[in-house]
């Protein structure tokens, strides 16, 4: 079940961030990174270098949580186990209180005049402390997952006389031990 809440999270983390950061971001690169404003030459393919660059940094941030999810889908469940659960229940409890800030915010106009002003005041910082604690989360248990071997994966026994035998070159061949005879037998020496 805790899978699902948490892949539910990254799946309305993607939704919140394309939604909250998008157009802030929009504003930062319009007003950061103006194209044609370097004199020509190099300093005009350094700015559009950097420019890319802030483009492609942008994009990777806002589809972070659809990268991660989609790694979650094609490990399978396997992938999850070796999340740190500390960091699966900040991500939880981020978008809980996101959730919480956004729905106060919707019932806003309903409430009475010193109730509005307390959500008014108190909601918006919600809404970007639990997208921070979400997003947070979900970069924490993604960095900080440990690998978790296969539970049906078998390993084959070894046995103690087990040994490589060397046919090529001929000055490098090797001769079977008397406790190995038993073992080679069927195979070519």
């Amino acid at each position: 079940m805790l899978r699902r809440v948490y892949l539910t999270t990254l799946s309305i983390l993607q939704i919140v961030l394309i939604v909250e950061l998008a157009p802030p971001l929009a504003l930062a690169l319009r007003a950061h990174a103006l194209a044609g404003v370097a004199p020509g030459g190099w300093p005009a393919m350094l700015q559009l270098f950097a420019m890319a660059l802030a483009v492609a940094g942008t994009a990777l941030t806002l589809v972070f949580p659809g990268i991660v999810l989609a790694r979650h889908r094609r490990a399978g469940a396997m992938r999850f186990l070796g999340l740190p659960r500390w960091a699966i229940g900040l991500s939880i409890v981020g978008l809980s209180v996101l959730g919480v800030a956004t729905l106060a915010l919707a019932v806003a106009s309903i409430l009475p005049d010193e109730a509005r002003i307390a959500v008014l005041l108190v909601s918006p910082p919600a809404v970007t402390g639990g997208l921070a604690l979400a997003t947070a989360g979900v970069l924490c248990a993604e960095l900080l997952r440990r690998s978790v071997p296969a539970r049906a994966l078998k390993h084959a026994p070894r046995h103690s006389t087990a040994r490589i035998e060397v046919t090529y070159p001929p000055e490098h061949r090797t001769h079977a031990l008397p406790s190995a005879v038993p073992h080679m037998q069927g195979r070519s020496g």
